[in-house]
């Protein structure tokens, strides 16, 4: 064989190899490519996976709080409400105490009797017994309705208007005074103040 010849077989054998090797490096390369363009848009496709479930989440977060804060919101009105019913009522207590007295309990417990009729009996506690027994005495000696007035010492700041012929008494005291007005008023406060959150 010439020595052309071996040149010419040599060079097309390197030929044929480094075209065989580029063929093969593309084709790694390809692959390569391919590859990393798998593993991107699978990464891709997780990022927006994890971005979806954490907006999700954080959604769920803020409404949940959002929910929470609705709450509290109402059980801080519902008891600002009870606080607020509660002085009103302590002051109402105070009030009917303080205006409880003799001059005040007079007319009305005449009035009552008058109301009442015949056979009444009145029992009054030793602090009302001195100025509203004569008092009621003046007021119903023309009238035959009061039976007797007595004093109770177990009553105090109260007095009892019994019905003798038919068994029944009303018991009228601070306390039973300040729980029929608390009783009346306490729709009414509640109106005035849900009122004035809504304002």
């Amino acid at each position: 064989m010439s020595e052309k010849t071996l040149d010419s077989l040599i060079a097309t054998l390197k030929t044929e190899a480094i075209e065989g090797a580029e063929k093969e490096s593309d084709a790694i390369l390809k692959a390569a490519q391919n590859e990393a363009k798998r593993i991107v848009e699978e990464a891709e496709e997780k990022q927006k996976q994890i971005l979806s479930n954490a907006q999700k989440e954080a959604d769920a977060t803020l409404s949940k709080g959002e929910s929470a804060l609705r709450q509290a919101a109402r059980d801080v009105t519902v008891s600002l409400q009870n606080d607020l019913i509660q002085l009103l009522k302590a002051v109402l207590e105070r009030d009917v105490a303080t205006n409880f007295t003799p001059d005040v309990l007079g007319a009305a417990v005449v009035k009552v009797i008058e109301n009442i009729g015949d056979e009444v009996a009145l029992e009054l506690s030793p602090d009302l017994e001195v100025k509203l027994a004569d008092y009621i005495q003046q007021r119903l000696q023309k009238t035959d309705t009061l039976a007797g007035i007595t004093t109770n010492s177990t009553l105090s700041k109260s007095l009892n208007i019994t019905k003798k012929d038919q068994g029944w008494n009303y018991h009228i005291s601070p306390e039973a005074v300040t729980e029929l007005l608390g009783m009346h008023l306490s729709d009414k406060w509640m109106k005035i103040l849900k009122s004035e959150i809504e304002k």
